[in-house]
């Protein structure tokens, strides 16, 4: 089961909450989780003013996301 992506508020406190408590593992979660909240919110945005995808653009956007946009 996939886990949930935190929000961007959430993951920005817990950035901040690493800094201060000089919590180098938390502030490194905080800043993925931030990441991935920044982007499930540009790719929800951009899916609800985009035309239907075909199942090759679906297959190539997948492919970049699994790889982290590595070629």
């Amino acid at each position: 089961m996939a886990t949930a992506i935190p929000t961007v508020h959430k993951a920005r406190s817990d950035i901040m909450v690493g800094r201060r408590l000089h919590d180098p593992e938390r502030e490194a979660k905080g800043r993925r989780d931030y990441a991935a909240a920044k982007l499930q919110a540009t790719i929800e945005r951009e899916l609800a003013k985009a035309p239907p995808l075909t199942p090759a653009q679906i297959k190539r956007l997948s492919a970049l996301l699994r790889s982290g946009g590595a070629k």
